[in-house]
């Protein structure tokens, strides 16, 4: 098979490995809550809004004693959310928010889907730079990137990354209490940002025959490859989208928060 016949069957699996991989992965840091400045963290929660247990339990369960002072900082993070109008006006929701990961991932992604691009290719960027720095080769043996970015402790996490993780979910709930109607790409904006897609994603396969099919491999069939050739390939997707250029990226962006949206993320 020469090599003009192996970009065509690569390209032909792309958008669905995208739904497939970096779609359900990104956004799945919505179960964490995170740091706060320190002179949040000083005030802690209020007298009228004094902290659950349940809380306490939640950060057991992510490896972080709530004791700590990370741990008053993730629990000042939550009394600060809990007092924002946007999840505040609504208790059903905010219970929602709070106890519910897949509320809290549905909520997430539709403020995402009308944020402005730069904030939504500014929450990518950073789990794409999560993913990349404290992920080891082989994904922790995992072939999913929502269960791969599970697997990230809070604790390893830098306090500057998690602050800038919880200021975008603020920003998405925010956006998503407006009700703002989406405009919807045209077919054509559609086509282009499949198209650059795809050659993004060859670019970062530097055109090699080797590596396409490397990637064609897992594109195929995800679990039939090693986890470290599996883990590689994600990174290539995210990367690949990354890379591309403004209006196309967004696009493909928007996609993979509509995907999230109405596609449950698969089981671990």
């Amino acid at each position: 098979m020469d090599m003009k016949a192996k970009v065509a069957g690569l390209a032909a699996r792309l958008v669905a490995l995208v739904s497939a991989t970096a779609a359900n992965a990104a956004f799945r840091y919505d179960e964490l809550w995170g740091y706060v400045a320190p002179s949040m963290a000083q005030s802690g929660a209020s007298a009228s809004d004094p902290r659950p247990s349940v809380y306490d339990q939640m950060l057991v369960e992510k490896g972080v004693d709530p004791a700590s002072e990370n741990g008053q900082l993730i629990l000042a993070w939550i009394a600060h959310i809990n007092s924002d109008p946007a999840v505040a006006g609504n208790v059903q929701r905010k219970s929602d928010l709070m106890l519910n990961p897949g509320a809290r991932a549905e909520a997430l992604a539709d403020g995402l889907g009308r944020m402005a691009p730069a904030l939504r290719l500014q929450y990518v960027a950073l789990i794409a730079k999560v993913f990349d720095t404290l992920v080891p080769p082989d994904c922790f043996g995992l072939y999913q990137m929502d269960a791969v970015i599970d697997r990230v402790s809070l604790n390893a996490m830098s306090d500057a990354d998690i602050d800038g993780y919880f200021r975008m979910l603020l920003a998405a709930l925010r956006a998503a209490q407006t009700g703002t109607t989406l405009d919807t790409p045209k077919p054509q904006q559609y086509a282009q940002a499949e198209t650059s897609h795809k050659l993004s994603l060859l670019r970062e396969l530097d055109y090699a025959p080797g590596n396409v099919a490397r990637y064609s491999a897992f594109s195929a069939n995800p679990r039939s490859v090693p986890p470290v050739d599996a883990c590689w390939a994600m990174r290539v997707t995210m990367h690949a989208i990354l890379a591309m250029h403004g209006p196309e990226r967004d696009v493909v962006l928007r996609q993979t928060v509509q995907s999230r949206r109405v596609t449950p993320a698969p089981a671990n």
